[in-house]
């Protein structure tokens, strides 16, 4: 089984985002932090950061596994289980999603609070700190 746990941290001023991720399983722990696309809009970051975590396994072979998505994004969350996302807005990035969780064998997506989701968040952070700090 894999726990993933997905964050974005978004800095509206400097119109940056990064994700954070941790993947958890039996011999694994891997802690990504990554750039996401240009935005202040933290929503939109949210989905990305999942996005970055729904391809994961993909990316590394494990589609056969029982994988558990963690996130402290209500609208990730509740969009998720509902199949649909309200604003057009973010309609490409949710899509993006669907289509790559259709290639899990098993999967279950849990909404968590932002206290229990620290390490994802950090890594969100770090992802934030060395964009700033590539562009002085």
């Amino acid at each position: 089984m894999l726990r993933i746990y997905s964050d974005a941290a978004v800095s509206p001023k400097d119109q940056l985002a990064g994700a954070g991720l941790v993947v958890v399983g039996e011999n694994l722990h891997e802690q990504l932090s990554l750039p996401l696309s240009s935005t202040d809009d933290n929503h939109l970051a949210e989905l990305e950061a999942f996005y970055k975590a729904v391809s994961w396994p993909n990316e590394n072979g494990r589609l056969e596994e029982w994988t558990i998505f963690h996130t402290d994004s209500q609208l990730v969350a509740n969009a998720i289980r509902k199949n649909h996302i309200k604003n057009n807005k973010y309609t490409d990035a949710f899509q993006s999603i669907v289509l790559s969780l259709e290639k899990l064998a098993f999967y279950e997506v849990k909404w968590i609070p932002e206290k229990e989701n620290k390490g994802a968040d950090n890594l969100a952070k770090q992802a934030l700190a060395k964009q700033r700090k590539n562009r002085k």
